[in-house]
């Protein structure tokens, strides 16, 4: 599946909202309200922070040939560990089209993680983080772990080199 990486846009985000709604709704935990309206406001103004401050987010899509999003990822700086003063860029959501094949959503996890840390070097951030809350985390994990992540529960973390 031949699919290029590119910053999102506003008209992405009900592209977005959908792909979430379809594949990953049923994953919230009981108890947390969530709303498509707050998601998409949310995508929105992560939208116009990235354009008109792109050290400030992250929020790519993968899109096929008819300009259908097919993944997407959003990372975002100034994030802290209790125990440290260090700065790192965390992994906020991650979604790839479950009807893609097994192949190409590893692809585009794989990519979605080369992004993250391309965008963590050039805001001059060393630590990477990712998270997950989905039941089925596994494959997410073990991808991290095979690109060089120490695993935390559910978190994988990085140290860049510089």
């Amino acid at each position: 599946m031949n699919l290029t990486w590119r910053p999102c846009a506003g008209t992405d985000v009900p592209q977005i909202v959908a792909l979430a709604q379809d594949h990953f709704e049923h994953e919230i935990p009981q108890g947390f309200g969530h709303d498509v309206i707050t998601y998409a406001r949310n995508l929105t103004l992560a939208t116009v922070n990235q354009f008109y401050n792109p050290g400030s987010e992250l929020l790519q899509v993968a899109v096929d040939s008819d300009n259908r999003v097919r993944a997407y990822v959003w990372s975002i700086r100034g994030e802290r560990a209790a125990w440290s003063d260090d700065e790192m860029v965390c992994l906020k959501m991650a979604h790839v089209d479950m009807m893609i094949g097994t192949r190409d959503r590893i692809r585009l996890v794989t990519g979605m993680i080369a992004l993250q840390e391309a965008w963590a070097r050039s805001c001059g951030i060393a630590m990477v983080c990712s998270s997950t809350m989905r039941v089925d985390q596994a494959g997410f994990l073990a991808l991290h772990a095979r690109l060089g992540y120490e695993m935390r529960g559910s978190f994988a973390y990085k140290r860049l080199e510089a």
